[in-house]
């Protein structure tokens, strides 16, 4: 996701660099043509760092299953969570009329 990242920031940054160069005045067209160079060498190397990276994680399952386990995990997890919490909100839940019925009764006298 950082690789991305720094290719999407990177495209940003040339075509920033790009517009510049289109708005510069003749004194400083040769800086702003040089600024676009940069930004397009810079924008071509972090694309084929991302590229990079996301050929590896489709060469190797390994991640891919360590990421599925670590999904069925958190679900498991969230499900005994909903399941502890459903269970414990009908006791409070139990409680608190109860105890409102008591406080209404104190009242009444």
């Amino acid at each position: 996701m950082k690789a991305r990242q720094a290719v999407r920031v990177s495209r940003l940054e040339l075509d920033a660099a790009k517009q510049t160069l289109k708005n510069a005045g003749p004194a400083k067209q040769e800086a702003a043509r040089l600024e676009v160079e940069n930004a397009e060498d810079d924008f071509v190397q972090k694309t084929e760092v991302a590229i990079s990276l996301m050929k590896t994680v489709l060469e190797n399952p390994e991640p891919l299953k360590n990421l599925n386990e670590l999904a069925k995990a958190q679900l498991m997890l969230s499900a005994t969570a909903a399941e502890a919490l459903s269970s414990v909100q009908d006791e409070i839940e139990e409680l608190s009329v109860a105890a409102e019925g008591e406080y209404r009764k104190s009242r009444e006298h």
